[in-house]
Order: structure tokens, then C-alpha cells, then sequence
């Protein structure tokens, strides 16, 4: 069974998509909502990048950082 925040929740988006007049918005939704998840595919090369990356990063080969170590890295940046 659904808890009442969820099912209150669901209720509330419902009623705002009854009452949008954008049509972005509703286009937007039908995305989101839509079983075709084909314009996300990796392609092979893409898949290959991951992989390689993946094995890079379990063999120790390449280091990782936490999300801290990446925003203190991002912010020395100079453009």
C-alpha cells in the first residue's frame, strides 16, 4: 500500500497537469513518461569509453575523487 505523502503527492501533480495551458510542459511530460528510451542509447563507441573507464578505475589505474575533491578542483579553474 502506498503511504498518503506519495499518494498526495501523485493527487497534487495530477491536478496541476489538468490545469497547465503550456504546451512545453505537457510535451515535456509525455518525454518523461514515454516507454521510448531509444534517443538515450549508448552507442557502441560510447559503451567502449565507459568500459574502459570502469576498468581503469577498478584496477586503480585512474583515480577517483569524491564530489567535494571535483567542486575544490572545478572551482581553481580560470577561464
Amino acid at each position: 500500500m502506498q503511504s498518503a505523502n506519495l499518494q498526495k503527492d501523485k493527487l497534487a501533480l495530477i491536478e496541476k497537469i489538468i490545469h497547465t495551458e503550456d504546451q512545453s510542459t505537457i510535451d515535456f511530460l509525455k518525454d518523461v513518461f514515454s516507454d521510448d528510451n531509444s534517443e538515450y542509447q549508448l552507442t557502441n563507441e560510447q559503451k567502449l569509453i565507459v568500459e574502459d573507464a570502469t576498468a581503469k578505475y577498478y584496477s586503480g589505474e585512474e583515480p577517483s575523487f569524491t564530489w567535494e575533491e571535483i567542486k575544490r578542483n572545478a572551482r581553481k579553474i580560470n577561464f
